[in-house]
């Protein structure tokens, strides 16, 4: 069985495609069924990622030897097009995290869209589109070239777009929808320039082989650093980077279960995955172009720009879906910062955070969809988003406060959780590549800690300020929050700076650097007391901070500090103001080119095309009235067109500089055709119309 799942990896991505095909075109008019049907084979493709998973484990080498496999698509001249899939280390690790989120989600949907079931919304429509969430994300796992990659990408945003709009009647879901699409349309061009260049160059879209290319001289200097920098514009969309960041917190709109799935393990994650599944193109691209940046350098601003902006925003949201999206947006901006971490050696360069980011990735997928379900349970049990409309949900919501509790203990760095030990790697590769970027990562971990606390103490403590009497939900919901709770607090043991299992099994991805470099990132074999005290401090700053002000589940000493940094606390309310920037750029900038657009358009183009066809009518007004039927004028007209002939060929100097001149004033030759054209037209229509 497992060298079935081995050798077949590719039907992982087939079995929920299978499945959404199965709801769309049969299952569609029983719901239930439909739900079934979807879990059974996401269930199943899980089973299928722990064997594969399993086998990597045992025998990697082995696994990435025989785990692939591809199919000519088409062939356009020289070069064949192909469908391709192998499974290496990151791939292994990515296919348990999204079917195993997958599942847990599509459970966890079926008892919590009942309500939206008896309002009209259709079951089987929101099992299709998770089903084919899924399938867009492990297709983008599964591949090794960058064909199907973009594919896999290009669908994943189309899923999100059904998703986040699946409340049709809602305007703001909508809107929603349609801004996360074109905020990821941004992105998604800059990532195709980026392909573009590195196929034209190196005659391949395969990963490895690109990567191989660019190090013989293939692809060199600024035009591997552009190609690069466009690539990675692609993260900055899929993955909700500054200054593309914008559409993440407004995919709250969509139902809580969908926004754990997008926040854990499917579309954010696709940027920081592909980041690192190409490293070893980005860590050529040495060249500095924008002020000075190399490829890393851009990558690493970014990074740290987003990490530090999302964390302030986060402080003072009340609506507990966006404070965990912005949550989102500063961990993903953490990791992004991370994967730009290096150190140069004559000129060569090792990456240092690669293992840490993605190993953060990872433990991030649990803890966070954790809390995104148990925020649909708060939301479920109060029908209120605002948080200061909850608090003291601990005692009628036991199970939900204890994992998320859990969570946000594992998000801040509390010791021994999941998150302390992959943060501290991240903390770890900053510290030892640049100081700067070491205390930008400490000081969004410390805004991490306050608002995340900040965020539980509000919810889950002090006195309900609700209505009604909130209670825990059935099992569907409570079993993926005590699930998911196991691995955000023990998962992060196997990467531990004393046995580093998990950094130990990422070297076996091609897309790793080489060993040596490896070996490099952790040279200092054995834990970096410095950075792990650094990181205990940070947890404690962070909580000692939210527990002073929001400790018993009140805002008053908020409002009062509130009060006295209004426009900082203005600031991080209207989210930076980056919102009505955009609106600003709009409306005042591109309207004002759409406008100028419009009137080149009527009068410029309308007029040329326009013109085209008065002077067709016109010509043949003209010729219509010439035809007479006199031969008498046929002949002459004979006897015109022959001693023109004679001319133009006993002349040709001549005719050649008057042709010349011609040439170069056409401009004017056209617009009297044209003016020739609208009177002629004119004419005609006055004859016809008026006569």
């Amino acid at each position: 069985m497992i060298d079935f799942a081995v050798q077949n990896a590719w039907l992982i991505a087939v079995l929920p495609f299978v499945s959404a095909c199965i709801i769309t075109f049969i299952t569609r008019k029983h719901p239930i069924l439909s739900s079934r049907i979807s879990r059974v084979f996401i269930l199943i493709a899980l089973v299928f990622s722990c064997l594969i998973g399993y086998a990597s484990a045992v025998d990697p080498v082995s696994v990435i030897q025989n785990s692939s496999g591809s199919l000519k698509w088409f062939t356009s001249g020289n070069f064949d097009f192909e469908v391709s899939w192998k499974v290496d280390a990151l791939t292994a690790i990515m296919l348990i995290v999204v079917t195993l989120i997958s599942s847990l989600v599509q459970l966890y949907s079926r008892e919590y869209m009942e309500e939206y079931v008896k309002k009209g919304y259709s079951f089987s429509r929101y099992y299709a589109e998770l089903s084919l969430f899924s399938f867009s994300m492990l297709l983008l796992i599964l591949t090794d070239n960058f064909l199907l990659l973009y594919a896999g990408w290009e669908l994943v945003g189309v899923s999100s777009f059904l998703l986040i709009g699946f409340f049709y009647e809602k305007k703001s879901a909508g809107v929603a929808a349609k801004k996360a699409f074109l905020a990821n349309r941004v992105g998604d061009f800059g990532f195709l320039m980026g392909i573009l260049i590195i196929f034209i160059n190196t005659g391949t879209l395969n990963f490895d082989v690109a990567a191989s290319r660019i190090a013989s001289g293939a692809l060199t200097g600024e035009l591997l650093t552009i190609a690069a920098i466009l690539t990675f514009f692609g993260a900055i969309g899929k993955s909700g980077q500054f200054p593309l960041h914008v559409w993440l917190p407004d995919a709250m709109e969509g139902p809580t279960p969908v926004s754990a799935l997008i926040h854990a393990a499917t579309m954010v994650a696709a940027g920081v995955y592909m980041v690192a599944k190409i490293m070893t193109i980005f860590a050529q691209a040495t060249f500095p172009v924008l002020w000075g940046f190399n490829a890393l350098d851009f990558i690493a601003v970014i990074g740290g720009i987003t990490a530090i902006m999302a964390a302030f925003i986060a402080i003072t949201q009340t609506d507990i879906k966006k404070v965990l999206a912005y949550s989102t947006v500063s961990q993903l901006g953490f990791m992004i910062l991370t994967l730009g971490m290096y150190s140069s050696v004559d000129g060569q360069v090792t990456p240092l955070g690669y293992t840490a980011a993605f190993f953060h990735l990872f433990t991030h997928a649990f803890f966070k969809a954790m809390m995104f379900l148990g925020s649909g349970s708060v939301i479920h049990a109060c029908h209120t988003q605002d948080i200061r409309e909850m608090g003291g949900l601990r005692k009628s919501m036991p199970i939900t406060a204890i994992t998320f509790l859990i969570g946000t203990a594992a998000i801040s760095g509390f010791p021994l959780t999941a998150g302390f030990w992959s943060k501290d790697a991240m903390l770890d590769a900053m510290f030892l590549s640049n100081t700067f970027f070491f205390l930008v990562g400490a000081f969004a971990a410390i805004l991490t800690a306050f608002y995340m606390f900040r965020l539980y103490f509000l919810t889950f403590e002090g006195q309900y300020k609700g209505h009604g009497h909130p209670h825990e939900p059935g099992w569907r919901m409570t079993f993926p929050l005590i699930f998911l709770s196991v691995p955000s607090l023990l998962i992060g043991f196997l990467g531990t700076p004393w046995k580093d299992i998990f950094g130990g099994f990422v070297k076996y991805s091609p897309a790793a650097v080489h060993a040596t470099e490896h070996a490099a990132e952790h040279g200092h074999h054995g834990p970096n007391f410095i950075v792990m005290g650094a990181s205990l401090l940070i947890f404690i700053i962070g909580f000692g901070l939210a527990f002073a002000i929001y400790g018993k589940g009140n805002q008053e000493k908020s409002t009062e500090i509130a009060n006295k940094m209004r426009g900082v606390y203005n600031a991080s309310l209207n989210k930076l103001y980056i919102d009505e920037a955009y609106q600003w750029f709009i409306d005042k900038i591109i309207m004002a080119l759409a406008k100028v657009s419009a009137v080149f358009d009527k009068f410029g183009i309308d007029m040329i095309v326009n013109g085209v066809s008065w002077l067709t009518m016109g010509a043949s007004h003209v010729g219509k009235r010439a035809h007479t039927g006199k031969v008498q004028q046929y002949i002459i007209g004979v006897v015109i067109a022959v001693l023109l002939l004679i001319f133009a060929f006993t002349n040709l100097d001549f005719v050649s500089s008057k042709f010349n001149q011609f040439v170069q004033y056409w401009w004017i030759a056209l617009i009297a055709v044209i003016i020739a054209g609208i009177a002629s037209a004119a004419a005609y229509v006055k004859k016809r119309v008026f006569s």
